[in-house]
């Protein structure tokens, strides 16, 4: 997963853009949290031929509707930034890590 930007420590925390999640917050060191489109909760993967970010409950159920919606392919984000990774899921449960290019 992302280990973030560093400046100058061995910290892993992220200096991504974003919304800050505490109010007192270094605007630096802030993160954005990316909510499911169904149900408010956190999101876990986009779905990029639904354009849309979805928590594992929602994307199984979305996904699981019928064959054609089982082919989608889904980025997995970071638990750290947010970010898209380089782990897919593709289907139910068969999840790919893809080389970088």
């Amino acid at each position: 997963m992302c280990k973030g930007l560093q400046q100058g420590s061995t910290s892993s925390s992220c200096l991504k853009q974003g919304v800050s999640l505490s109010p007192n917050a270094n605007p630096r060191v802030s993160t954005r949290l990316v909510k499911c489109e169904l149900c408010n909760s956190r999101a876990t993967l986009y779905c990029q031929a639904d354009d849309a970010y979805l928590c594992r409950k929602c994307d199984k159920w979305v996904h699981d509707a019928n064959f054609l919606a089982q082919r989608h392919i889904r980025c997995f984000l970071c638990n750290t930034c947010q970010n898209l990774t380089q782990r897919y899921l593709i289907g139910a449960s068969h999840e790919v890590l893809l080389p970088t290019m």
